[in-house]
């Protein structure tokens, strides 16, 4: 089988600036479908007779080539044989309501940023609604007993509880898989972690792309001290059945900075209460800040800095260069509104454009 993803796993999607709920095979695809149920069994027949990457599958194409591993890989490994188009896994990213206005992501993953375009644009920009409708529409058609594993996605998914109108209906968690991506700024309720350990595992990605005031800027208007005791709480008052992994987003802004917050993870946040180390996995920048922005001097540097094998010196080795003019228009509009400077925040990057 090509990829488990494409053949036993389905992602529900409801962009934050509009109220469609969408399909694909996973986080990584790059076209949303409209949900219909005629639509729906056409594309997973599809996806399942797949042999090779289709046109939505880039990303993990790209991956392949810069990180030697993929999603798709990972879930041939993860995903059992013998299923054949059972979906598996469910990935759940219909509540964007969000406490941060990231300066690479946009009014599709975030309600603070909706509010942000709105107060500029003086136009209001109507919040999620009937996130309970879409949440049984996909209840009529996938079976939620069924599944292995869940992922929620956000927004920030620990904000709402939105989860738990699937995580409360399994009748099997001991069975179940749990999968969280969360920005570091919430400690869940102990309704919460009472819940979760029911559960088989529960896998927590944090987003951190920086430490102390580069963490402020990227995750505006989050804090780093509230992150950091948030990191101490994941590591020491948890349930034994979570572990941990950071998701790093590697934009123009944060490259030469990559061991500077691994060095914080070594010393603070390495190992899992099972003994497992905390993996560090290094997300593409795209959109505003695509890493594609990275001038040639800057590259260099990277290169440099972390050798020519590390994944983020791969990345920028695939990558075109753009011309990163847009880019900094971007960042000195947004730097007016939230009262910060790039340039005085990430000054051995800001050189190079």
């Amino acid at each position: 089988m090509f990829c488990k993803s494409l053949t036993n796993a389905v992602s529900f999607r409801l962009p934050g600036d509009s109220n469609t709920l969408t399909f694909n095979p996973c986080c990584l695809y790059e076209e949303y479908i409209p949900f219909h149920p005629t639509i729906f069994k056409k594309e997973r027949e599809k996806f399942s007779k797949a042999n090779d990457f289709l046109p939505g599958c880039k990303k993990c194409e790209l991956k392949e080539k810069t990180h030697n591993t993929s999603l798709r890989l990972r879930s041939n490994d993860v995903i059992p044989d013998g299923l054949d188009d059972k979906i598996y896994k469910l990935e759940i990213v219909l509540d964007t309501t969000c406490n941060a206005a990231c300066i690479q992501c946009g009014t599709a993953q975030s309600s603070l940023w909706r509010q942000q375009v709105a107060e500029i644009k003086g136009q209001h920009i109507q919040p999620l609604q009937q996130i309970d409708s879409r949440i049984e529409k996909i209840k009529q058609f996938v079976d939620i007993n069924e599944i292995n594993f869940f992922h929620f996605w956000g927004g920030e998914p620990l904000l709402t509880d939105t989860h738990l109108k699937f995580i409360n209906e399994i009748k099997n968690p001991q069975d179940v898989v749990l999968a969280y991506t969360s920005n570091c700024s919430i400690f869940p309720k102990d309704n919460v972690l009472k819940t979760w350990e029911k559960f088989k595992s529960v896998r927590i990605g944090l987003s951190i792309d920086g430490i102390e005031d580069r963490f402020h800027y990227i995750r505006w208007p989050l804090y780093w001290d509230k992150a950091k005791r948030n990191i101490e709480m994941f590591r020491d008052d948890t349930p034994s059945n979570m572990t941990f992994h950071i998701n790093c987003c590697i934009i123009p802004l944060n490259i030469l900075y990559v061991d500077e917050l691994g060095n914080y993870l070594k010393e603070n946040f390495y190992r899992n209460k099972n003994g497992s180390q905390i993996n560090y996995n290094f997300i593409r920048g795209e959109g505003s800040l695509d890493i594609a922005y990275t001038p040639m001097s800057l590259r260099e540097e990277v290169w440099k800095q972390l050798g020519q094998d590390h994944v983020v010196s791969n990345v920028l080795k695939e990558v075109e260069i753009l011309e990163p003019n847009a880019m900094i228009s971007y960042l000195d509009f947004w730097d007016t509104r939230r009262n910060l400077n790039w340039r005085e925040i990430f000054p051995e990057v800001a050189k190079h454009f």
